[in-house]
């Protein structure tokens, strides 16, 4: 009997033993597929993270280009202006003033065309409300025309868009 015991003891301790192996099998099976997948991620996390830096790198660029050359179109718009200045300075003695007045005049309406191409604009002030978010008061005088309107303009002011560039410089009533 005690035979028949040992025998049944061997054979359940072998059977655990081979259900223990096949175990310690599959775990390293699934140790080598887990490897295996956190090699793909790491390498995947890695491109990740180039594309990222290369990307960064490339709009740091381009904002650096943009800023650097965002006056390029208007300084385009202006050169043709310049020349036209220039053949008005280099005109002959001979030329009489009224066509040299002329000329100015059409180069002033070339630069008013050109800066409302590109979103600025002079602002009328004579006979306004006087606005300090528009106008810069540089003195006051005595008028008929009301508290706080404008008489007279020493410089226009201007826009772009939505946004003053320059505070109109005015007179402003008593």
């Amino acid at each position: 009997m005690a035979e028949k015991k040992t025998k049944t003891s061997n054979t359940k301790k072998r059977d655990s033993l081979k259900s223990l192996k096949a175990q310690i099998a599959k775990l390293k099976d699934t140790q080598k597929l887990l490897v295996s997948e956190k090699e793909k991620l790491s390498e995947k996390n890695v491109r990740l993270l180039a594309e990222f830096d290369n990307y960064r790198r490339r709009t740091k660029d381009e904002r650096v280009k943009i800023i650097k050359y965002a006056g390029e179109d208007l300084a385009k718009s202006i050169l043709p202006i310049l020349d036209d200045l220039n053949r008005t300075l280099d005109a002959n003695e001979e030329t009489n003033t009224k066509t040299i007045l002329e000329g100015l005049k059409l180069i002033v309406n070339k630069m008013d065309g050109a800066l409302e191409d590109h979103g600025v604009s002079a602002f009328d002030s004579l006979g306004e409300d006087f606005d300090s978010n528009l106008h810069e008061a540089l003195m006051s005088e005595k008028s008929n025309k009301g508290k706080d309107v404008i008489v007279k303009e020493f410089e226009k002011g201007y826009k772009m868009n939505d946004k003053i560039l320059r505070h109109a410089k005015v007179v402003v009533s008593k």
